[in-house]
């Protein structure tokens, strides 16, 4: 067993030093385009960038920043740093997939008690080898690992989150080992404070959960495990990521205009809300004997706890620093900041299609410091459209930026003509469209939602631009 542990650990930081030489060499010198150039001024002086603020990434990038203004007061260098420290989590992601698979191999192979031969050690080394500079140098991982973007750390907390899974997996059946599955939640806590992704790996979990727990594993309860898991995102979403600050929200709304506190008091029934609900829970646990009671009111705990990053988001904007988007310096500001509502909805169940029109308008106050109380200060506005009008998982559905002659262009239809009242597309060509429009029968750029290969034409409609002038590959059916 010390020799098959061995040879893991070397694979794994194999792949680590190997992707951490290429990212260093290969990281962006400076600021990139699109998000990076807020992102690394945001790091380096802790300022407030868009919602949904990312916390975790910009006190870490802080000290990475920190330690480039060290050597050099060079702007370009504090650049460089936060690139590298996305090079650094991509080189630990890699090493964590190639820890996974060495570890899903040797069960594949010997079981959970079973040792490893030495053929099977060559045969699991090179496969976590393989994987792990795979998932370094793919495309997409490379892209986001040069550059001073949330995705890279984001990647890293989801591979770090599915090998404690894994990991736990792997162990005995004692509940000792359930730290592990604690540690994952914990995991995914602080990813919120880089980015939303670790939590889609709460189905894996459930159905790892269900794998080693289960005396009889079928297909349906696969699915169900699956499906509880869906619904762990959906409450994490509500019940941690808003649900608490909506919470804080309400009480301080309450506090300060009804009772006459000052500003931030409602943060004081939040806490000790929260802090019973975990000890009575721990209680309970611990007087009825429910261990996997216990593991949830930890795991909640720790979730909370990481949570607990956005209180720089609410102190930096307070200090009004030159980049303060949304400037969410209290409870009620920093809802909506959390919310993204400035990017509007999207709904993904069931919406309108893109030629729908609303029958009407629904508002909901939002509220704002005016001297020592809170004032109605704008509205979030959402449109209601007629049942008659929805489809489910509307995917041709943005009436903006011209894009409706764009879907329509994609049914053969003449971008220019008049709809009439009560149109709308067939629910085959709804979930058919993925972005390709049509031209002459053909379409462009990955997929028409049908089975067959990519069928693609010598133009592509993104407006302005012919993919096959500028080189974009281009293959007829």
């Amino acid at each position: 067993m010390g020799s098959f542990k061995r040879t893991t650990n070397i694979v794994g930081w194999l792949v680590f030093a190997v992707a951490t030489v290429v990212y260093y060499l290969s990281a962006e010198r400076t600021g990139s385009l699109w998000d990076c150039g807020e992102f690394i001024l945001g790091a380096y002086k802790l300022q407030v960038v868009h919602p949904p603020g990312a916390p975790l990434f910009l006190l870490v990038g802080r000290m990475f920043a920190w330690v480039a203004s060290i050597f050099s007061d060079n702007p370009e260098n504090i650049a460089f740093a936060v690139n590298l420290m996305s090079g650094l989590c991509t080189a630990f992601a890699a090493m964590f997939v190639a820890w996974v698979t060495i570890i899903l191999g040797k069960l594949a192979l010997v079981g959970r008690d079973g040792e490893p031969s030495t053929g099977d050690q060559l045969a699991l080394a090179a496969a976590g080898l393989v994987a792990g500079l795979g998932t370094a140098f793919c495309t997409s991982i490379w892209f986001s690992a040069v550059e001073g973007e949330v995705y890279a750390m984001s990647t890293f907390f989801t591979a770090l989150t599915l090998w404690a899974t894994v990991k736990w997996y792997a162990l005995p059946d004692d509940h000792q080992n359930d730290r592990w599955l604690i540690f994952a939640v914990y995991m995914v806590g602080l990813s919120i404070g880089v980015h939303l992704l670790s939590i889609l790996t709460f189905p894996v979990l459930a159905m790892f959960f269900y794998f080693k727990r289960s005396q009889n594993v079928t297909f349906v309860g696969t699915g169900i495990a699956a499906f509880v898991g869906v619904v762990m995102v959906g409450l994490v979403q509500m019940i941690v990521i808003t649900g608490l600050p909506r919470l804080w929200a309400n009480f301080e709304l309450f506090f300060v205009n009804t009772l006459g506190l000052p500003f931030h008091a409602g943060i004081i029934p939040t806490v000790l809300i929260i802090l019973a609900a975990i000890y009575f829970g721990i209680r309970y646990a611990q007087k009825n004997q429910e261990s996997t009671i216990q593991n949830v009111a930890v795991a909640f705990a720790l979730m909370v706890l990481a949570m607990s990053t956005y209180g720089m988001v609410i102190t930096r904007a307070n200090s009004n620093p030159p980049i303060n988007m949304n400037a969410p310096k209290d409870a009620l500001s920093l809802l909506p900041y959390l919310n993204r509502e400035q990017y509007g909805d999207r709904p993904l169940l069931r919406g309108p299609h893109f030629a729908a029109q609303p029958v009407n308008v629904e508002t909901e106050k939002r509220y704002g410091r005016v001297g020592n109380r809170y004032e109605h200060v704008s509205d979030k506005v959402d449109y209601v459209y007629n049942d008659a009008d929805k489809m489910l998982f509307p995917r041709m559905a943005d009436p903006s930026q011209g894009r409706p002659s764009l879907y329509m262009q994609w049914m053969g239809m003449d971008p220019n003509q008049q709809l009439l009242e009560g149109w709308k597309p067939t629910q085959g060509q709804n979930i058919g469209f993925s972005g390709i429009i049509r031209s002459s029968g053909c379409t462009g750029v990955i997929s028409c939602g049908t089975s067959r290969a990519v069928k693609t034409a010598s133009k592509v409609f993104i407006p302005g631009i012919n993919l096959r002038a500028i080189g974009f590959p281009v293959f007829r059916r």
